[in-house]
């Protein structure tokens, strides 16, 4: 009676691990353009402290800015950083999928390990991941797609390719960059310019009445082709030692019924604002956008799903990269 206890025991445990292995988001990766036909991809956040071996072999920077300047690492270095129960077991020669779009996918196959150290006692964390290798027939992709992209672990295609080819879409999730129509422009500044002098003190509203913001404004699509305006301003008096920031604001904004803001950002003035990089159709309804971050003496990369009506901080972070002093 005792054994069948410890058999029944034993199978609900084994039920509920496969439970939450199928309940698991699917992980997504930043990658970066390094050179012709590689891209770079850092799979997890670690520590190093201290413990580089002599024989990391440094490697040239990547051409994208903020993948930092990786080493090249022993295998069974890699190895050692990745015993932590969330760790990516990657090593040479595994297959990932990059995703231009839901349906352009091109498999690449891991050529080098790397990592970056920068966890020197500042708070900061390291990191490991790999260069990967475009396959022979889909090399010349990344000569005309955006440098920043997205990876996750490869899945067997049908052969007719992409995955999304079954549904006959035709409209994919994707940063436009055609310019803004001047109109909607004007009217976006409006829009930020009311929100500015709401959300800011008297005497600011006063300084920032007296000059014209520094503004950018950038269009993309939804998986559904609903569009949307990122649109970023930035408030700030004198020129020189002189210069003083005044206020920075940035806005998700929607076009119908009319135009009309979902969500704000707000910084200490433009500089500070989110930079909308990419925007990455992931299948299944899902939009992924990378976004680069910079402070006065920190800079950072972070992939996450978009979703309508919250600011950057309540969206689905997949991954954040970055080192600051």
């Amino acid at each position: 009676m005792r054994r069948l206890a410890v058999l029944v025991f034993g199978f609900a445990v084994a039920q509920s691990y496969v439970a939450l292995a199928q309940t698991q988001p699917e992980r997504f990766w930043l990658a970066g353009r390094y050179d012709w036909n590689r891209i770079v991809v850092y799979f997890d956040a670690v520590q190093f402290n201290g413990t580089i071996p002599p024989q990391a072999q440094k490697i040239p920077c990547p051409v994208e800015v903020g993948f930092f300047c990786p080493v090249k690492l022993p295998a069974s270095y890699i190895a050692q950083m990745q015993k932590g129960t969330n760790a990516e077991h990657f090593g040479l020669g595994d297959k990932y999928d990059l995703i231009v779009d839901a349906d352009s996918i091109a498999t690449v196959t891991l050529t080098t390990l790397v990592g970056f150290e920068s966890d020197e006692g500042v708070g900061n964390d390291s990191f490991i991941g790999a260069l990967a290798t475009l396959e022979g027939d889909k090399e010349d992709w990344l000569y005309s797609m955006k440098g920043y992209l997205v990876v996750r672990r490869h899945r067997e295609l049908p052969p007719s390719g992409g995955e999304a080819q079954q549904g006959f879409r035709t409209v994919y999730a994707s940063l436009l960059g055609e310019p803004v129509q001047f109109d909607i422009q004007s009217k976006i500044v409006g829009l930020l310019d009311d929100r500015m002098k709401i959300a800011v003190t008297d005497a600011k509203r006063h300084e920032a009445e007296s000059v014209s913001p520094s503004f950018v404004v950038q269009q993309f699509r939804l998986p559904d082709g609903g569009l949307r305006y990122y649109a970023r301003a930035g408030w700030k008096s004198g020129q020189g030692p002189q210069e003083k920031l005044i206020y920075g604001l940035a806005a998700w904004i929607a076009p119908v019924p009319k135009l009309h803001v979902l969500a704000i950002e707000t910084r200490a003035g433009f500089e500070y604002l989110p930079d909308l990089l990419n925007v990455i159709d992931l299948g299944g309804g899902k939009t992924a956008m990378v976004f680069s971050e910079h402070g006065d003496d920190s800079g950072s990369l972070s992939l996450v799903e978009y979703r309508d009506g919250v600011d950057l901080h309540h969206m689905r972070t997949l991954q954040t990269i970055g080192a600051g002093e």
